[in-house]
């Protein structure tokens, strides 16, 4: 679906979502790895007295993850309502907020107090964004949909707890972050369960294919609803016992859930199959999550596969087919794409690998935060000219 309209007038980049916050997502990450690579590395005074882990963190969950998800719900909103997008002078709004924030964040690390700037501006974007998406699929009607914008008030919330103990207004048993990053697992769990098997089915059948993927039924909810529940444990400060069985249980479910998408089908396409290869580091999470409550392998690596993993790869696959859908242009398989989905997924292997072998911690982690940068450096170069174009060709 093309997102040029004859009628707009206003700047290319805010004539879309996707454009938007695709764009301003990926430079973020480049930026933000990039500062906290040059902090691990000891160079140029980066960090100060700041928590640069906590900074680290925050960033990508609540700035990297909160611009994707209002990218995405922007984007997608429309085709569920057929309400013309959200574009222009009202898509500034919502962006402005999301810069100071984040500008804000780069300050500090020059010392300046910017805390509460940032708290407010993101808390800012957080509720003018969700009150879009409330107003967008209550005028459209589109009752089915509302559950998943339940799910982006929740990410809201829990940036608005996240920030206030990062002010000290509360305490909490668990990083702020890690709410967040729950969140958007699930709404990986729920979207990834939507568009894998149904972007799968359709190569398929332009493939000629004759086996297809199983479309979201109970077992589908089983697993989102065990997910959930081992994720709010996990926040609750669950270690042993039950929640190790918990925690194994609901990465089995979710194997067995992307084993019903037909992904093994899909290696002459890596367009498609990483989306595959994206949801396997879901239920990695929660068997890493389990031998890390049993002292086996560090938390780290639990989180990372997921973050990096997880996350990281699962936006880059859903932000380039949007990228390419919306401005008209066919869903082909380059190396460009390969490169870019294969840099992302290395950087959550070697990530995960350096908190499994301490002896090559500083290299791999170092390795991880490069090839992390490759992978959305390679993203912007080929999409920038698109977001900034009239026309719908890069």
């Amino acid at each position: 679906m093309a997102t040029a309209n004859p009628s707009y007038r206003g700047p290319a980049i805010l004539a879309g979502g996707y454009r938007a916050f695709f764009f301003l997502a990926a430079l973020w990450a480049l930026v933000s790895l990039t500062l906290w690579v040059v902090y691990l590395m000891g160079a140029g005074g980066v960090g100060g007295s700041i928590d640069m882990l906590q900074w680290h963190a925050h960033g990508l969950v609540y700035g990297y993850g909160g611009a994707v998800v209002a990218g995405f719900a922007l984007t997608a909103i429309p085709n569920w309502t057929g309400r013309p997008p959200v574009r222009g002078l009202m898509l500034g709004v919502l962006v402005l907020p999301w810069l100071i924030a984040r500008t804000a964040d780069v300050l500090l690390l020059a010392g300046w107090a910017f805390e509460e700037i940032r708290f407010v501006a993101e808390m800012m974007f957080f509720a003018l964004f969700v009150l879009v998406a409330v107003r967008e699929v209550l005028l459209g009607k589109n009752w089915r949909n509302l559950k998943v914008v339940l799910v982006f008030a929740l990410l809201a919330t829990s940036a608005l707890v996240a920030n206030m103990a990062r002010l000290g207004m509360v305490d909490l048993p668990f990083p702020g972050w890690q709410a967040g990053l729950s969140v958007l697992l699930l709404l990986i769990c729920i979207i990834g369960g939507r568009i894998i098997p149904a972007f799968t089915g359709n190569w398929l059948r332009s493939q000629g294919g004759s086996r297809f993927p199983q479309m979201f039924n109970w077992f589908d909810g089983v697993a989102i609803f065990a997910a959930a529940g081992v994720l709010a444990a996990f926040l609750a400060g669950a270690e042993e016992g039950l929640f190790v069985v918990a925690c194994g249980l609901t990465a089995l479910l979710h194997f067995i859930r992307l084993s019903r998408w037909c992904g093994r089908q899909t290696f002459s396409s890596p367009i498609v199959l990483v989306l595959h290869i994206s949801y396997l580091w879901v239920p990695v999470g929660f068997l890493l999550l389990a031998l890390s409550s049993t002292g086996i392998v560090p938390l780290g690596a639990a989180l990372h596969a997921w973050t990096i993993g997880g996350i990281g790869s699962t936006t880059l696959a859903v932000m380039s087919r949007a990228s390419l859908g919306h401005a008209g242009l066919p869903l082909v398989d380059s190396r460009w794409f390969t490169s870019l989905y294969a840099a992302v997924n290395l950087a959550a292997f070697s990530r995960i690998s350096a908190s499994l072998w301490p002896v090559a911690y500083d290299v791999l982690i170092t390795l991880s935060g490069l090839l992390w940068c490759t992978a959305f450096l390679l993203f912007l170069v080929r999409f920038t000219p698109l977001y900034f174009s009239k026309g719908n060709g890069l």
